[in-house]
């Protein structure tokens, strides 16, 4: 009998391989047209070299999917970066995270190019904003036009590529949108002329059952060379997974090489087939900025707050509105009713169509008690819920929460917990579940302070623990009717603390003398202790000057200007007269999010 199932699942292994293989091609030539309707030949790559990506469209990023392509710089900064296209500027955004200096450029196609994390911006772009932001007082700022004001060609030098922003290293982001809609589209649609003839690789594959708000994790298989017989792109698991008649889901691990075999890229496509039927597809090929974030459901989130590594799944679970899938009716699910055996098929495949095909043979056997799960409603059994599509509230004496509804992708069980005040804390520390829950939008929180009167209320502000009581960080809020109030995205530990020390203000460099033309800037070191940098102003002999912020290393940065120039030629000018020497004064305002002001000045001109 055993060799007879033996016999009947090789059999049905090589026809549901022949199957595959003609269902693979139908998504090759369905890749294909979809890349044919947009134009291949409008956009040319934005730097000199070819497309080396950092990190293609769709990787999975804390949050969100990345909205665009990453294409390395070799981890230097300033190349030249090129407008792809006829166009003209439709906005300008200078922040300190985020894309930091970015550019957006609208095209006549109906398409936008964004190029972020720009070291500067060139020509006449980099003029215009010199003087907005001298008219503005800012160094941040953003811009849409309302209509065509600077107009770019084809390969003319926008800026230069850099590492601004919340950028980790030195690359370019860049991106294509859809200008009407706004949804951001995968560059490779376009042509971009990738050389990739690296296939994706399966390392874990996850079989789960379902509870009221949430997954059990009831069987992971390890693919590793030892575990499978191999044949081109078509991989068989050697051993036979064994299932207890149920409702599962199924979830992967699996990365893409582009470049070379070491570097893991986040994956364009994967599918789940159960017995020759498809019953999950996701492509990332377009999705927009309301659904990134849904990427917290997309993967098993308390698997990856635990253990950091991100398992998509291959159904769609409750509260997740990601339009990238097709399903069967039970949106992915995989239901083994019956005592059966048969084959499970997962298929990776990069935008290049290389494939990898993975053949997991089955049987299911009688349903039995699972412990778990009657260990899990055990646990839940008279607690109280928060629902998904309904406003929810918790109103204690000392704790109140407000939230609205849409907040969560699912229901919740809660469990809310109440210890001593630490000793640097203002309140007592409340705990609301585990930060391994993940949240659709912030909600309020409002806890009151042990001293209500206290006489630095408006430097309250809420902070929670990051890992360890040890080491705890800024949620913000303020103080309100007796209650210090902040609208937060995780569930943990928060309390009451207080922010009193104003930021520190650090010379970094500035000649101390006339002679400055071996530097073309001056830098300050700028650093705030907990609720973070809020506003910074500096200026010399009374003048506002700008200075660029660069958020991630805690630098301030003069780039000398007309506004140096012209202090330098007034010193020259009263020399020449025998006027009496002028000391400029430059001097710094830094201000937290608390209100703390730290102030600062320096002769930066003279030698004394």
């Amino acid at each position: 009998m055993a060799i007879f199932i033996k016999r009947q699942l090789q059999n049905f292994v090589v026809a549901s391989s022949e199957l595959s293989f003609f269902l693979l091609l139908c998504l090759i030539i369905n890749t294909n047209v979809q890349a044919q309707n947009y134009p291949q030949d409008y956009f040319r790559c934005p730097l000199d070299s070819l497309p080396n990506f950092v990190s293609p469209f769709g990787g999975l990023r804390d949050n969100h999917f990345h909205s665009g392509v990453d294409l390395k710089t070799n981890q230097h900064e300033g190349l030249p970066v090129y407008a792809t296209a006829d166009g003209y500027v439709a906005r300008i955004k200078i922040q300190s995270g985020g894309y930091g200096k970015a550019l957006y450029i609208d095209h006549p196609n109906g398409f936008t190019t964004v190029y972020g994390h720009l070291q500067k911006y060139h020509g006449e772009i980099a003029k215009w904003i010199y003087k907005q932001q001298y008219k503005e007082l800012s160094f941040e700022f953003d811009k849409v036009f309302d209509h065509a004001v600077l107009f770019v060609k084809k390969g003319d030098t926008i800026g230069f590529s850099g590492n601004s922003g919340g950028s980790t290293g030195p690359h370019l982001h860049y991106e294509i949108r859809d200008s009407k809609s706004e949804k951001i589209l995968n560059p490779l649609l376009f042509g971009m002329g990738l050389k990739d003839s690296l296939r994706p690789v399966i390392f874990n594959v996850f079989f789960y059952k379902f509870v009221t708000e949430g997954l059990l994790l009831k069987k992971r298989l390890n693919i590793q060379p030892k575990n499978l017989t191999a044949n081109d792109s078509l991989f068989i698991y050697k051993d036979t997974l064994v299932l207890e008649e149920d409702m599962y889901g199924a979830g992967i691990e699996a990365y893409d090489y582009i470049h070379n075999a070491k570097d893991a890229k986040g994956i364009y496509e994967y599918q789940l087939w159960l017995d020759g039927k498809l019953c999950f597809q996701h492509q990332l090929s377009r999705f927009s900025f309301d659904e990134s974030k849904y990427i917290n459901v997309h993967i098993d989130y308390p698997y990856y707050r635990l253990e950091k590594v991100r398992i998509q799944k291959c159904f769609i679970d409750d509260g997740n509105e990601l339009n990238t899938y097709k399903t069967n009716a039970i949106n992915g699910r995989l239901l083994l009713n019956k005592r059966k055996t048969g084959c499970i098929e997962l298929i990776v495949v990069d935008f290049n169509k290389n494939s990898y095909k993975l053949q997991i043979p089955y049987k299911t056997e009688p349903k039995k008690i699972d412990d778990e799960r009657v260990k899990y409603y055990k646990l839940v059994r008279g607690k109280k819920a928060f629902y998904p599509l309904k406003d929810n509230s918790i109103n204690r004496k000392q704790f109140v929460l407000k939230m609205n509804a849409g907040s969560l992708y699912d229901t919740l069980f809660y469990n809310l917990t109440e210890n001593a005040p630490l000793k640097y804390s203002l309140s007592k520390v409340y705990t609301l579940n585990q930060s391994i829950t993940p949240v659709k939008k912030a909600f309020e929180i409002g806890i009151k302070p042990t001293d209500a009167k206290n006489r630095h209320r408006d430097k309250m502000l809420l902070a929670y623990f990051d890992k360890t009581e040890s080491n705890f960080r800024s949620a913000g809020g303020a103080f309100e009717n007796g209650f210090v109030w902040a609208k937060v995205s995780a569930f943990g530990s928060y309390f009451v603390y207080i922010d009193s020390i104003a930021p520190l203000i650090k010379q970094v460099f500035i000649k101390p003398d006339y002679d400055l033309s071996d530097t073309l800037k001056w830098n300050f070191e700028i650093k705030d202790n907990f609720s973070g940098i809020a506003r910074y102003e500096a200026y010399i002999d009374c003048r506002w000057i700008l200075m660029d912020y660069d958020a991630k290393n805690n630098l301030l940065i003069y780039h000398y200007d007309e506004v140096y120039q012209s202090i330098l030629l007034d010193i020259e000018t009263r020399k020449i007269n025998n006027f009496s020497e002028i000391r400029p004064e430059l001097i710094l305002l830094v201000t937290d999010k608390k209100g703390n002001v730290s102030t600062k000045s320096f002769w930066p001109l003279t030698n004394k």
